[in-house]
């Protein structure tokens, strides 16, 4: 990837996607394209003047248009099955066909299962049956397969990123700690929380795009520190100063996450079948709204029996060939990228809005 190429980010409206977009143009490339599903998330790329084109990597026409006179891609687009199975194979066959120089493929540390110890690039990919899992180590596949066929690929693999605008381990999880139902799990949360602050990510994604010796290689992106996931809770709910969190024995954990599986398909046939109904008595009765919230709110902070497994999980996933081979050098500790992490979250008004949802 040199100077004056263009470079064409698909799933440019997602996390990691917008991430990168945005750094490149900041950076000084000036020659980006933000590759986007529907133009109803593009208010935060419409900030900089970067070329937006609608790519939906399930239609091949506008991969095709999205992807000519591109010399690299890096490929964030995920979403259902199709989209990430079926949407980077198509992304793939039409980067070939177009004489791509790199395509970098966002996957994930998830591909090598539930394994534990110290893991590197060598180890195999394991598929566990969850749907997340499955779709990436299919991706993958394509990905070794166009790649043996001559089209310069690169896969990443990342682990736990954190950062303004990650759903699941930022804005979800201080929800879930400003609500104050949130509590430390025992040795339930005492497996290895490999977090990876999104700047980080994306130097080592952009370090692994412009590197010759990167072409057909695998590299884990990890942070600079490992802690366990009972430890990022605290450390997290200190840095949105909040009460002490409450300690849960093992035990209890385990069993309020298996007791609350029932509660949560319940949940989801009653919207299945009597979404109206339930919406209009929640709209006209505030007893029946805070009975909803409250439900809504002991769902969100119970983790689900999958959470348990991910947080128990004892995995080092190595970046030490990155940091030998691109010279990946994380620079963001925890410490810091939860106080950047806690003042957006403040800035967008997420705490203003816990607190006049909870009281907190």
């Amino acid at each position: 990837m040199a100077d004056g190429e263009t470079i064409l980010v698909t799933g440019a409206t997602g996390f990691i996607g917008a991430w990168i977009v945005e750094s490149l143009y900041l950076q000084g490339s000036r020659d980006v394209r933000a590759g986007i599903r529907s133009w109803s998330r593009a208010a935060r790329l419409a900030r900089f003047p970067v070329d937006i084109v609608v790519c939906d990597v399930t239609d091949e026409d506008q991969l095709k248009r999205a992807m000519t006179g591109v010399s690299c891609v890096i490929h964030c687009a995920k979403g259902s099955a199709d989209v990430t199975v079926e949407g980077t194979r198509n992304a793939l066959d039409v980067a070939m066909r177009l004489g791509v120089s790199r395509f970098v493929h966002l996957s994930t540390a998830e591909v090598y299962g539930e394994v534990e110890g110290q893991i590197d690039e060598k180890s195999p990919l394991v598929r566990t049956g969850n749907p997340y899992n499955e779709a990436k180590v299919a991706a993958e596949e394509y990905c070794w397969q166009y790649c043996a066929k001559g089209l310069p690929v690169t896969v990443i693999r990342p682990s736990i990123v954190y950062g303004p605008f990650s759903t699941t381990w930022t804005i979800d999880l201080a929800r879930n700690l400003l609500s104050g139902r949130w509590r430390t799990l025992g040795s339930q949360a005492d497996g290895i929380c490999n977090l990876v602050y999104v700047t980080d990510l994306v130097s080592g994604i952009l370090l692994a795009a412009r590197h010759p010796d990167a072409v057909g290689e695998a590299f884990n992106l990890n942070g600079p520190e490992l802690l366990t996931w009972n430890e990022y809770f605290r450390r997290f709910n200190t840095a949105l100063r909040c009460e002490a969190l409450p300690a849960t024995g093992s035990g209890r954990a385990k069993l309020r996450s298996a007791l609350m599986n029932p509660v949560r398909s319940s949940v989801k046939l009653m919207l299945a079948h009597f979404k109206e109904p339930i919406k209009y008595l929640s709209e006209r009765n505030r007893n029946v709204r805070q009975l909803l919230k409250g439900f809504e709110t002991a769902i969100k902070a119970t983790p689900r029996p999958d959470d348990l497994r991910l947080y128990g999980r004892k995995a080092n996933y190595s970046c030490a060939k990155a940091q030998q081979m691109l010279s990946y050098r994380p620079s963001v500790p925890v410490e810091v990228g939860l106080e950047m992490s806690v003042a957006w979250l403040r800035q967008v008004g997420l705490t203003d809005w816990c607190q006049k949802t909870w009281g907190r």
